[in-house]
């Protein structure tokens, strides 16, 4: 028998005495893995796949999708580059300054930024509505703050996703219902998450399928730096993001 099968027959006799708690220790100490795995890499880099829901006055709910991709190193490291229903469009952040810039408008924006990515993360969504794929699970509070507003976190065996047997968690919380997919490997890396947002109408969805995972790439400086093109006009922050958008699962409601 594999050893993680051996972890998991050993978390579900845990789960079976907190049955009253509804919170499966299964699924938490899958989450708590997945969580100080990604806290321990010195690098990343994915590719993100969006599907999303906006409302429309006329139509209901409108499905909006997006590509992403992102590298990252840690501890003040990020680059985001974006094809899809939000335009072309890339994030520069080099823990001194966050620097956005529009393919399809040649306008450019930068503001002063805080030296770590955790920081930086805060103040982009606080102040200018920006959400980073990925961002939620650099948190080292990630799997504290999900229990913390959780009512039911269930383990519900594994499943595959592209390919990839992986874990599937299965979650509810006061606004939302959520769906975790964390890949059955040495290293459980996100593969999928589906979140439902019960507190607004019609139950918008979110869904980010990751794939193309590189563990502790070389990311030369120079890719986190941004110069603006020949003749891009400067814009304010501000301009961006005129709604805020939601983070995917943290409790805090970045």
């Amino acid at each position: 028998m594999r050893k993680i099968a051996l972890f998991i027959s050993i978390c579900l006799l845990s789960a079976q005495t907190r049955a009253q708690s509804r919170m499966d220790t299964v699924a938490v100490n899958i989450l708590d893995r997945m969580s100080q795995l990604m806290g321990e890499l010195s690098s990343v880099s994915a590719t993100v796949h969006t599907n999303y829901d906006v409302s429309n006055r006329q139509l209901g709910l409108v499905k909006h999708s997006d590509e992403e991709h992102v590298y990252l190193r840690g501890p003040d490291k990020l680059m985001l580059r974006s094809e899809g229903d939000k335009g072309s469009r890339a994030f520069y952040y080099n823990g001194k300054k966050l620097s956005y810039y529009s393919m399809d408008k040649n306008q450019f924006s930068e503001i002063d930024a805080p030296n770590s990515i955790i920081d930086m993360i805060d103040q982009a969504h606080n102040n200018y509505g920006i959400f980073f794929p990925i961002a939620d699970y650099l948190y080292p509070s990630f799997v504290d703050d999900i229990i913390s507003d959780a009512s039911d976190l269930v383990y519900l065996g594994t499943t595959t996703v592209n390919g990839k047997e992986c874990f599937h968690i299965a979650g509810v919380a006061k606004d939302k219902t959520f769906q975790f997919w964390i890949a059955n490997d040495p290293f459980y890396l996100p593969m999928k998450l589906v979140i439902c947002y019960t507190n607004k109408d019609l139950n918008p969805q979110f869904e980010a399928t990751y794939c193309d995972w590189q563990i502790n790439p070389s990311l030369p400086d120079a890719i986190f730096d941004f110069t603006a093109p020949h003749n891009a006009k400067k814009i304010k922050m501000a301009d961006v993001h005129h709604k805020k958008t939601t983070t995917a699962v943290k409790a805090k409601g970045k």
